[in-house]
């Protein structure tokens, strides 16, 4: 097949792909508004944003509500009881209610580049599932969005950024500097997307990584590299900006991370607790008319 035929049959998949974009959440109304407004600017919008929260106050809901149901968009809250950290069962939640072959997920504490959405479809391949990376905003900036809101992208030459490098938008580049792995130790859950019969493919999430903050991402990403689906790392395009908190680094490690060299150790394709087993607690608390 001629190379430019391979791009044509990339572009006619792409064209036909919908997009769900999962954004889990937990008592942080403030930096969800920020998110969702971002959300919003997209110039290709998601075809249904899912608000997938992790057993927040009335507030959060309040917030999905006001900023959502006015867009014209299809959306839904997703919500179960505060049991704890239970990321992973939140995700799984959130994909039961999904429609769109895509998912795209993200955090509640992230400001997306007008682009993003576009970039992550613009990448997607059908043996492939996609890491974009993160900039870091300095505390004075993210005051300034929490209080008056996102208008337009911050500049890569901000005084404060950490991580800068992943500021610069420029997707031309990126194609050049990326390949396919079928391999890697870093990964993350705040920007990450996947063809929905991949997360099937692996059953999902895995809720024995609940209860500790993290991991489940690696974990749900080692198995995709187990059914042998390669990722590809978004560099200088799906641009996120990383909104300042607190972070409590991990000093010892702990007992996600030995489930984690088990899961390498046995070459886990599935979950052992995972998205088929999802018990039915939980469900849509508000959504738009055609959710």
């Amino acid at each position: 097949m001629k190379i430019n035929d391979k791009l044509h049959d990339h572009a006619t998949m792409n064209n036909q792909l919908s997009a769900s974009l999962i954004i889990t959440t937990y008592n942080w109304p403030e930096a969800l508004t920020v998110t969702l407004h971002s959300v919003l600017k997209q110039s290709r919008r998601p075809e249904e944003i899912i608000v997938a929260d992790d057993g927040s106050g009335p507030t959060t809901a309040q917030v999905a509500k006001r900023v959502l149901q006015l867009s014209g968009m299809r959306w839904c809250h997703v919500w179960h009881q505060d049991k704890g950290i239970r990321q992973a069962r939140i995700k799984n939640l959130a994909v039961k209610h999904s429609a769109a072959s895509y998912l795209i997920f993200i955090d509640q504490d992230v400001v997306l580049h007008p682009d993003f959405v576009v970039d992550h479809l613009a990448m997607a391949e059908k043996a492939l599932f996609l890491q974009g990376k993160r900039c870091f905003l300095p505390e004075h900036y993210t005051s300034k969005l929490l209080n008056h809101g996102f208008v337009t992208p911050p500049s890569p030459f901000m005084r404060g950024m950490q991580n800068r490098k992943n500021a610069f938008r420029c997707p031309a580049l990126g194609r050049i500097l990326v390949r396919p792995r079928s391999f890697q130790k870093s990964l993350r859950g705040c920007n990450l997307s996947m063809h929905k019969e991949h997360f099937l493919k692996v059953d999902g999430y895995d809720e024995n990584f609940d209860q500790l903050w993290g991991r489940e991402d690696s974990d749900i990403c080692y198995r995709l590299f187990h059914n042998r689906i390669k990722i590809k790392n978004l560099w200088f395009s799906a641009v996120q900006y990383h909104l300042h908190h607190t972070v409590i680094k991990r000093k010892e490690e702990d007992r996600l991370d030995m489930e984690l060299r088990r899961n390498l150790q046995e070459k886990r394709r599935k979950a052992l607790e995972g998205f088929s087993r999802l018990s039915s607690e939980g469900d849509i608390i508000a959504a738009s008319d055609d959710f």
